[in-house]
This record gives C-alpha cells, structure tokens and sequence, in this order.
C-alpha cells in the first residue's frame, strides 16, 4: 500500500522504470527495476502511476478483450553476486501468455541471452 511520509512504521519503496515502447495510448512496455523488495512494490508503484500492470485485478487493472487474464508481470533478468566474485546474469523468455499480447500490440519479443558471469560491476 502507499503511505504517507508521516508513517513512521512505513518502509521505503524504491523503483526505477523506463517505457520500452508504446502502443496507442492504452499500452505501454515498461522495463522496472526494483531497488527494494517490498511485497508487491511493482504492483502497487505502477498502480501509483495510474498505470496498472496488465492482468493484475487486485491491483486495479481490468482484464482487456483480446488479452490473456494472467498477470502481466515478468522477471526476465536477474543479475545476482556471483560466490567467486563478479556478477553472474540469467534471463528468462517471456511467458506465452505475454508473448501473445507483445505481439498483438506490436513489440518485438526480445531474445533470451545465455547466462554469462562478469567478474567487474
């Protein structure tokens, strides 16, 4: 939920996003990169924004015809401390369901990289 500053039990949320891409005025690929990990601080900082993840009932967003039902959210890179040092990053391909709606909408469905180690920032 969102509080006030004057909460003094509230915790920090804090997310950075960019939109990747529109389509039309009702449709947006946004990229979102919590800097936290509040319980559903995506959901509710997009709500915030006044533009509900799709998919996400409980969090305001209706379900629009033509469109899957399922939440539209998707965790397609992790970029993790690696033990020996470094970085390591692994990417996931979009579920179908998203994959159907990004191409219905016209986004090009990015492609998955193999997951590589850096051993610097």
């Amino acid at each position: 939920m969102i509080c006030r500053c004057e909460d003094k039990e509230a915790l920090r949320a804090v997310t950075e996003y960019k939109i990747i891409d529109y389509a039309g005025k009702k449709f947006a690929w946004a990229e979102l990169n919590p800097l936290t990990g509040r319980m559903h601080q995506l959901r509710v900082h997009t709500l915030a924004l006044g533009t509900p993840i799709l998919g996400d009932a409980a969090y305001g967003a209706a379900f629009a015809d033509g469109f899957a039902p399922q939440l539209h959210l998707h965790a397609r890179r992790l970029k993790i401390p690696h033990p020996d040092g470094g970085f390591l990053t692994v990417e996931a391909p979009l579920p179908k369901h998203m994959k159907d709606s990004f191409e219905a909408l016209g986004f090009t469905v990015p492609s998955v990289m193999k997951p590589k180690r850096v051993t610097k920032g």
